[in-house]
């Protein structure tokens, strides 16, 4: 037989190959991670009591925590499938944490020097933040593994590291339900270490179970 006929006799009865819908797998796996981590929030901390009359601050921490998860999830697209050069995303990652000690900066120059302390820290002795959106952003980042794992990424640390930061801007979008503090220095400060100490949990722990 000729290999021309083989070729056509197998191409017989073909069909197109169903487009793989990972979009879509991607967005919920975003928001079923945000439903639980606003279920942790709910049940575990408690939504602030002011949450009306707080709306607006509320509301722009959970837009500053969406820029960031929006920041990291090109980086994380990239790394899902091996080869893939990451460009530009590695930049604005770092232009993102560099705003925000610009805006760090200037928000404290601008507060009175008496109560600079006191907006940066949010007038408590440790930002809990820092512990808490990690905790929060764990049922996004373990989501994020079993969408990833099937894509066979091969920059596992850097991989975690996107699926940590991603999860970090999910987990505190939750958190902002509870947080009582909205001064801006202290969300662009501590909001971003945050997130940052997610990326390090991921490149540290979430690249294990990348591993295929």
């Amino acid at each position: 037989m000729k290999t021309d006929k083989l070729i056509e006799m197998l191409a017989r009865g073909t069909t197109p190959a169903e487009k793989p819908h990972w979009k879509r797998k991607l967005a919920i796996t975003l928001f079923v991670g945000l439903g639980v981590g606003g279920a942790l929030v709910a049940i575990g901390l408690g939504v602030r009591p002011d949450i009306g009359a707080a709306r607006m601050p509320v509301m722009w921490k959970t837009l500053f925590a969406a820029a960031a998860a929006m920041v990291m999830l090109p980086l994380a697209l990239q790394l899902m499938r091996p080869g893939r050069p990451l460009g530009w995303r590695i930049g604005a990652v770092f232009v993102f944490f560099a705003l925000c000690a610009l805006a760090t900066i200037i928000a404290l120059i601008g507060e009175m020097p008496e109560r600079r302390w006191e907006a940066w820290m949010g007038g408590a002795a440790f930002p809990w933040c820092v512990v808490l959106i990690p905790v929060i952003a764990a049922p996004t980042a373990a989501l994020l593994v079993w969408l990833m794992r099937a894509f066979a990424p091969t920059r596992l640390a850097m991989a975690g590291a996107a699926i940590g930061a991603l999860s970090g801007g999910v987990g505190a979008m939750a958190y902002a339900m509870y947080c009582p503090t909205d001064s801006v220095a202290f969300v662009t400060t501590w909001y971003a270490l945050a997130i940052a100490l997610c990326a390090a949990l991921g490149a540290l722990i979430v690249s294990r179970f990348l591993r295929w």
